[in-house]
């Protein structure tokens, strides 16, 4: 059974100088990076659609207590209308 949502977890991204690095808590093979804070939000949706698919979708955490370095912050990156299921070729994140 094929099933569409809308999947949005918080991302921290990081100022690492001559990059930004992205991880997701909750999805730990979620990691990438990106030139410029719009190109590292980019990757950021491919990252969770690889790491998710064909996963169960693990509950986003609330950020709210998260401690953050100086140099972090965090961005909710949502895919919508991806769609999971047997026989689809991969979710398309829509960023």
């Amino acid at each position: 059974m094929n099933q569409q949502m809308d999947i949005k977890y918080p991302g921290i991204f990081r100022d690492e100088g001559t990059y930004w690095g992205v991880r997701f808590p909750d999805v730990p093979a979620a990691q990438t990076f990106g030139a410029s804070v719009q190109k590292a939000a980019d990757n950021a949706a491919n990252a969770l659609a690889v790491a998710l698919f064909e996963q169960p979708i693990p509950p986003a955490s609330d950020p709210q207590y998260w401690r953050l370095a100086s140099n972090e912050f965090v961005v909710w990156i949502t895919m919508s209308n991806a769609t999971f299921g047997p026989g689809d070729t991969a979710p398309t994140p829509m960023h």
